[in-house]
């Protein structure tokens, strides 16, 4: 597995000993972290060895220029606000400029800063991907449109995320992520989709449309729901392909919502299929109709890798405030799944 060689730079250690405690906790299987806590320290180091990242902090932002012309990717942290971090821009010799962002924001944030700049992946490496098999595709559906099913799959992608390398992407309408989860991710799915067609996919580009939330990582949904709409099959291969070819993920959990065209073609790349339904006989009527049409669309047996999974939870006790992925996890409600996934393929987790 190649994990990306981190120098982190700080003459304050205890944000130091805080950054790489949150790296090691969330994303241990991607990330190799050294402290250095003193510039004496770094510059001796980087005299025989070379960094996939380098970033820097107080007492150290001076030595961007040396790292970078010594073939290593830096990134600045800066104290002053956001406002005015332009004021604090370094300059190469050559005039190109060092990426520079706010220092004091939370460590989702300056995670994706990283997985933009490296592209994540080795210096040198053409490809970052070390998996040993095929991608895999969970799909998440509610024939019926429970209104539990995006907590279900933030819940499903957290508790996988802690044995396997998770991507969430939302593909449902009006589903007030951005809010629910605090999320200050600048470009969606749109975003992605649009460079998928245009073909300016580097890493650097895909990256930012890529976020970290606890153990794993998303893709904002469409802030436009009618772009939903225009979200063809074509565009679903082209990012499927991409990822499998392109990134270290080993999981995709997708969210599909009622406005998807074609559904059962979707689902049918999905070797798992989650449904979240209720108990009644209005929902089983519903349920029995989704059935019938899958098997008559799809006569290959996809019907047969369908779970459905009873949610006897509502999202009216949700509240604001605090961490709402945490929250989630570690409700009743989390407990629920959790003891759910126990039993399914997937084991004791």
């Amino acid at each position: 597995m190649h994990k990306l060689d981190v120098a982190f730079c700080d003459t304050n250690e205890t944000y130091g000993e805080r950054f790489a405690a949150y790296l090691m906790e969330h994303k241990a299987k991607e990330f190799t972290v050294h402290l250095f806590p003193e510039p004496e320290l770094f510059l001796q180091k980087i005299k025989n060895e070379k960094f996939d990242l380098v970033l820097l902090g107080s007492g150290f932002s001076e030595f961007g220029e040396q790292a970078v012309l010594s073939g290593m990717t830096v990134l600045i942290l800066s104290e002053n606000i956001p406002e005015r971090l332009s004021e604090d821009n370094s300059y190469l010799q050559s005039g190109r400029k060092l990426t520079v962002i706010f220092k004091y924001q939370p460590m989702e944030a300056i995670l994706h800063e990283m997985m933009v700049v490296t592209g994540g992946k080795k210096a040198g490496k053409e490809s970052f991907t070390d998996r040993l098999t095929k991608l895999e595709i969970i799909g998440v559906y509610s024939p019926i449109g429970h209104e539990m099913q995006m907590p279900f799959s933030m819940v499903l992608s957290s508790v996988l995320a802690k044995q396997r390398r998770i991507l969430y992407i939302n593909l449902m309408q009006n589903t007030g992520f951005l809010q629910l989860f605090d999320s200050q991710a600048e470009y969606d799915i749109g975003d992605l989709t649009l460079r998928l067609r245009r073909g300016t996919t580097e890493s650097e580009q895909f990256f930012q449309s890529i976020y970290e939330m606890g153990d794993f990582s998303y893709v904002a949904p469409f802030r436009n729901p009618e772009q939903l709409g225009e979200f063809q099959m074509d565009d679903y291969r082209k990012l499927l392909a991409h990822l499998e070819e392109n990134t270290k993920f080993d999981t995709v959990v997708f969210d599909f919502g009622t406005g998807i065209p074609s559904i059962a073609a979707f689902l049918e790349e999905c070797s798992s299929i989650y449904c979240p339904v209720k108990e009644g006989y209005f929902y089983e009527c519903q349920k029995a109709e989704f059935v019938h049409y899958l098997e008559q669309v799809k006569p290959d047996g996809m019907s047969e890798r369908l779970q459905f999974v009873n949610l006897p939870f509502t999202a009216k006790g949700i509240r604001g405030g605090g961490n709402m992925l945490e929250q989630l996890v570690w409700s009743e409600f989390g407990d629920y799944i959790r003891d759910y996934l126990a039993g399914d393929a997937y084991g004791e987790i």
